[in-house]
């Protein structure tokens, strides 16, 4: 099963990177990653806790909360696992290097925008916001194996990693409400 998803990973880094580069793409997905950065994240949940109201004020903690659990199991998950980035295994691959750090996976990018958009759907009645952060988060997990720094399977470990913790908290909260 391993060895499928390696193939697998590979398979679909190679071709994107062959098959679908563009000039326009390029600046795109640069753009699109940093919406994963941890200054980014960081950003939003400052901002959001200085604004005025008790919604901003929940979501600023909430994402606080998930993104600082979140931050550390990615941290202990990379650590142990040490997989290395498609750059440095596969020949051929034109990549663009942008926000990597040692190893891939699961991806931080990835994880941190999933945390965010989980967080806003969990407190939000407002679909088309979570809509509009699913779709962000999702251009953030597209963008790192298009820049040819994470495989499909990092990116898919750090949704699931950044879900579930803003699933937890959430649920946390709740409880202590």
């Amino acid at each position: 099963m391993i060895q499928k998803i390696t193939e697998f990973d590979k398979a679909a880094v190679l071709y994107i990177n062959n098959r679908l580069r563009t000039r326009v793409l390029d600046y795109f997905f640069i753009g699109a990653t940093y919406l994963g950065s941890d200054v980014f994240a960081l950003g939003v949940i400052l901002g959001l806790f200085f604004f005025p109201g008790r919604n901003f004020n929940s979501f600023a903690a909430a994402a606080a909360l998930s993104l600082f659990f979140t931050s550390i199991t990615v941290g202990v998950v990379k650590f142990f696992v040490k997989r290395k980035r498609p750059f440095e295994k596969l020949i051929n691959l034109n990549s663009i290097k942008i926000g990597v750090d040692q190893f891939s996976f699961p991806s931080g990018h990835t994880a941190a925008a999933f945390t965010l958009a989980a967080t806003v759907a969990l407190l939000t009645s407002n679909s088309l916001i979570s809509i509009i952060y699913y779709t962000l988060a999702t251009l953030v997990a597209m963008s790192r194996v298009y820049l040819g720094v994470h495989y499909p399977s990092d990116v898919a470990a750090g949704a699931v990693v950044g879900t579930s913790y803003a699933v937890v908290v959430h649920f946390m909260m709740l409880g202590s409400v």
